[in-house]
């Protein structure tokens, strides 16, 4: 009776150890560029959990499912849209909550500050909740280790890193990179058909009108690129950038050496950057894939100051305003990327 009372133990014992820890991130900003911030901290989450992969709950508009299609420690990524009224009304924290029971997770990391989310969390029977806990969130937690109100004017990323940070996550000390697909790279490969060319990648579409540089300046800034190093061009946008790809080809005389990446799968376009040797862009998801990939890039910030630390994104500002606004981006110069992409690695 002995033994078999100590194999059951042992049994025991072994089946909890391996027991895979179902964890679950909310990260609700709809950006592409929310998404790309935020990997570092989803990996560090997920680095800690038993079977290093969490699912994703975020917005639709993100593109997320597609675009992390290649990233191993995401296991899923569920996505609010469909319901996302339903949910961010007065009792959406608790009808949410209902939505996310059925997954039973027993860990959840809350990287946003509404408390609505750590009603879900109760609601949904979740054990083990973590979030920023500023305000009311706060009493939806078990994490004793919350931020606190003076922690509230840090940025976006900023307020990432210190959650994880007082909850003792080690956070990755190596850039973290976006996970491709083998068939969005032999896509995006058969799509630009690269020869032995140095390749120039433009983000040539925005998310606001204050972040849009504009096709006027890109078209005079590709002539200039094409002039100095003679490389090939690739336009890269979604398709609702197609306009502004035409006008520039037009106004550039049509030349074969410029290609377009426009309306492609989010992954596939991507990959695209990834095979450009630099990218050049405004500031847009598109730009922080880019570099999430391991392109450097050039950022053109006029409306807003850059939160992406990246050290692969080269920023181009202008130095002397207080305030950022459609009319600074227009006084972004071609000189000033040309003389940032002198200091790139071949292109001296």
């Amino acid at each position: 009776m002995n033994i078999i009372r100590n194999l059951l133990g042992a049994y025991c014992l072994l089946k909890h150890q391996i027991k895979e820890d179902n964890v679950l991130i909310i990260q609700p900003l709809p950006g592409i560029g929310d998404i790309i911030w935020h990997l570092p901290h989803i990996k560090a989450i997920a680095s800690n959990n038993n079977s290093g992969q969490v699912t994703l709950l975020t917005k639709k508009r993100s593109l997320a499912r597609e675009l992390l299609a290649g990233t191993s420690y995401v296991k899923e990524v569920i996505y609010l849209s469909d319901s996302e009224n339903l949910y961010s009304r007065l009792l959406g924290g608790w009808r949410l909550g209902k939505f996310l029971k059925p997954f039973k997770f027993d860990h959840i990391w809350i990287l946003h500050g509404s408390a609505r989310y750590g009603i879900a969390a109760v609601r949904a029977q979740i054990k083990h909740r973590f979030g920023y806990g500023i305000g009311w969130q706060d009493a939806f937690l078990t994490s004793p280790y919350t931020m606190t109100h003076n922690d509230k004017s840090l940025g976006t990323i900023e307020k990432a890193t210190r959650c994880l940070q007082l909850n003792g996550i080690p956070f990755p000390t190596e850039k973290t990179y976006l996970g491709l697909t083998k068939k969005a790279l032999d896509s995006a490969k058969n799509q630009i058909k690269q020869e032995d060319k140095t390749l120039v990648g433009l983000a040539i579409g925005s998310s606001e009108p204050t972040k849009q540089w504009g096709w006027e300046n890109f078209a005079s800034l590709v002539g200039s690129i094409h002039k100095k190093y003679q490389p090939e061009i690739v336009l890269i946008g979604g398709p609702e950038d197609k306009d502004i790809a035409n006008s520039m080809i037009a106004k550039l005389g049509h030349p074969k050496w410029i290609k377009t990446a426009i309306g492609l799968p989010i992954l596939e376009a991507a990959a695209i950057t990834s095979l450009c040797n630099i990218c050049i862009g405004n500031d847009t998801g598109v730009l922080n894939i880019a570099a999430a990939t391991g392109t450097i890039s050039i950022g053109l910030f006029g409306s807003s100051p850059p939160q992406n630390k990246d050290p692969l994104i080269q920023p181009i500002m202008l130095s002397h305003i207080t305030s950022y606004s459609q009319k600074n981006i227009q006084e972004l110069t071609i000189e000033k990327i040309i003389d940032s992409m002198s200091s790139i690695p071949g292109f001296e």
